[in-house]
């Protein structure tokens, strides 16, 4: 009967052992083979190999070009950075409610993003805006987990410029208790202060930071 080291637990035979390398070896290579840094070429492929992950693995996927570990509940990038998405052109909007789509561009400016494991990342949006006339222009961001709104925008977690002179306006703010593993978006909203004036948005971005 095989023992097993102390930090690894791989199988080593004793000595009163059947003189059986093959298997003696099989059942090492088994035991390293979930310990080394696993390749696939996406995460389909991964997880069609790996049915039964444990915490602590590693598996590199060609698609993204990324390096994953095992939570315990669900693959996580070892380092997970920014997501950020621009657009340059302007748009429009006279709404004074929040919308996402803006008059005269390609809307939604939406940042796609998987939940670390903390549930906690940093929201970033900013823009160039002006108004008709002398009112405000609001900027904020809808965070949603999958298609369930996890954080409306407001003008609390918002940017604001007031007047008809161009500006450049930006904020943060932290949203928490996102189910880790989670695949969210992050959507830039924008709004008028009053309906009789338009209210002018460009060289727009949404940038997501995870917090570890």
């Amino acid at each position: 009967m095989a023992l097993l080291t102390p930090l690894g637990s791989l199988p080593y035979p004793q000595p009163t052992d059947a003189a059986n390398v093959p298997l003696h070896i099989q059942s090492l290579a088994e035991a390293v083979d979930g310990r080394t840094v696993l390749r696939f070429t996406d995460a389909a492929t991964r997880d069609a190999r790996v049915n039964a992950p444990v915490a602590g693995m590693l598996a590199w996927l060609t698609t993204p070009g990324r390096l994953y570990y095992y939570t315990g509940s669900h693959w996580a990038p070892v380092a997970p950075g920014p997501a950020h998405k621009a657009v340059a052109t302007a748009g429009t909007t006279t709404s004074t409610s929040y919308v996402e789509t803006l008059t005269g561009s390609t809307d939604p400016l939406a940042v796609s993003f998987t939940a670390p494991p903390s549930g906690t990342v940093l929201v970033t949006v900013g823009a160039r805006v002006n108004s008709s006339a002398a009112t405000a222009c609001h900027l904020s961001a809808v965070v949603r987990l999958g298609t369930t709104v996890a954080l409306g925008a407001a003008d609390a977690r918002g940017a604001t410029g007031v007047g008809t002179a161009q500006c450049s306006v930006s904020t943060q703010f932290q949203v928490t208790g996102l189910t880790a593993g989670g695949t969210c978006t992050a959507t830039a909203a924008y709004r008028s202060a009053v309906t009789s004036s338009t209210a002018t948005f460009a060289n727009r971005f949404v940038t997501v930071t995870p917090v570890l």
